[in-house]
């Protein structure tokens, strides 16, 4: 390995060697996409993996010949959007393929399609026609069925399979609730030459949409994405760091243990490590590995990425009312918890019924989550967002901790 090459990747999609373990998760979506029709679900909480899990499992489905359409609905604001989406990704993954594709798609919608080039390629991706987004809800999930009913028709035509992987598929419920799920369940019980893989983030919006008298109740294959075991991250992180010539020994423990078990969050802060640990030893001029204690060096690396997240989190610290930054010093502080009597006077929090509900505003934003297996426990959905508090507002009223501050 190129020792002047950071071993760990974050950004985007992340594939082999920067992709480790999962294997089993990768072979159950792999399957799932080639066995038509298949509905499986795939949940878990942000930045465990699970889109480099489905890429990974998309590239292994095509290699044993499969067709599969990847449409990430994460940034839809309508189901117009949705239906786009559905659109471009199919066109891109069956255009080349499936002859005379956008002509027979056209022919099966129940609406009208305009083509846009793709500036990049030169592809004509097909839309659905601007207006539609301005039209009432209903009838744009009429165009967003109408795709889906379209893909089947035309792989029975053709006598052919496809899949779909719909990510962050939850979406739907945020244009049109209960009504949208059980529409796109009648789609889908119809559709023979179709296999689905449905794909989320929002646990706890995922558990009522599966749960009884709900659309997707007993409905799906359920596959949840949880951390990699915490052994074999640390050690694979050591042995990624060791290979690009940096001897540091119990590391990937350590990062472990300061930011929690979420693959992303503990890559980033790796991946941050490594880069300081190659500017003290010079490896570009010497090469020569070098070792350092493992506490100091994810504290300084926390430090770097918390110093990275400035901007975004001083943008939001000052969109914040004065209660819900004094409960989120609470929550990074720790303590006792939200209700007990030191947590409401050291943060000048009233009661302790409205510090729970400011918690579950802030939850609604984003910014906290409630704990698992707790009523009314609060953890930052974060790490680096936490040690920011600790860091730059705790010091207002009195706390002066260590950045990397055990999690309560």
């Amino acid at each position: 390995m190129n020792t002047l090459q950071n071993p760990f990747r974050v950004e985007g999609v992340v594939e082999p060697p920067f992709f480790t373990d999962r294997a089993e998760e990768v072979r159950r979506v792999r399957d799932a996409l080639l066995e038509v029709p298949r509905r499986l679900l795939v949940y878990g909480e942000r930045r465990m993996g699970k889109t480099s899990v489905l890429h990974a499992a998309r590239r292994a489905a095509e290699r044993r010949g499969g067709r599969v359409v990847f449409a990430d609905l994460s940034t839809a604001s309508s189901p117009a959007d949705m239906a786009n989406r559905v659109l471009d990704s199919a066109t891109r993954a069956l255009g080349r393929h499936w002859r005379d594709f956008i002509s027979g798609l056209a022919g099966r919608l129940r609406f009208r399609l305009q083509l846009v080039p793709d500036p990049i390629t030169g592809l004509a991706i097909p839309t659905v026609e601007g207006w539609l987004r301005s039209r009432a809800e209903s009838e744009q999930y009429d165009s967003f069925v109408s795709v889906l009913d379209a893909l089947e028709a035309m792989a029975a035509e053709r006598d052919s399979t496809l899949a779909l992987i719909l990510d962050e598929f939850q979406e739907i419920h945020r244009f049109g609730g209960e009504s949208a799920e059980w529409r796109l369940r009648g789609a889908m019980q119809h559709h023979q030459r179709l296999s689905y893989v449905l794909a989320g983030s929002d646990t706890s919006l995922i558990r009522a949409m599966t749960g009884p008298s709900r659309a997707f109740y007993d409905m799906l294959d359920m596959m949840r994405l949880g951390p990699i075991d915490p052994a074999h991250l640390s050690r694979w992180i050591d042995e990624r760091m060791a290979g690009a010539g940096i001897q540091a020994p119990g590391l990937g423990a350590r990062a472990i243990e300061v930011v929690g078990p979420r693959t992303r969050d503990v890559v980033r802060l790796a991946r941050a490590a490594f880069d300081l640990l190659r500017e003290q030893a010079g490896l570009a001029a010497a090469g020569a590995p070098v070792a350092r204690e493992p506490t100091e060096v994810v504290r300084r690396a926390l430090e770097a990425v918390v110093a990275e997240e400035d901007d975004r989190m001083r943008a939001t610290w000052s969109n914040l009312t004065p209660l819900q930054q004094n409960v989120l010093r609470a929550v990074a502080w720790g303590g006792s918890g939200l209700a007990a009597r030191d947590t409401l006077e050291r943060f000048g929090l009233t009661h302790g019924a409205t510090a729970r509900n400011t918690a579950t505003a802030l939850a609604t934003r984003g910014l906290l989550v409630r704990r698992e297996g707790s009523v009314t426990g609060f953890d930052f959905e974060s790490p680096f967002a936490r040690a920011w508090v600790v860091r730059h507002t705790l010091p207002d009223v009195g706390l002066l901790l260590p950045i990397d501050h055990a999690r309560a």
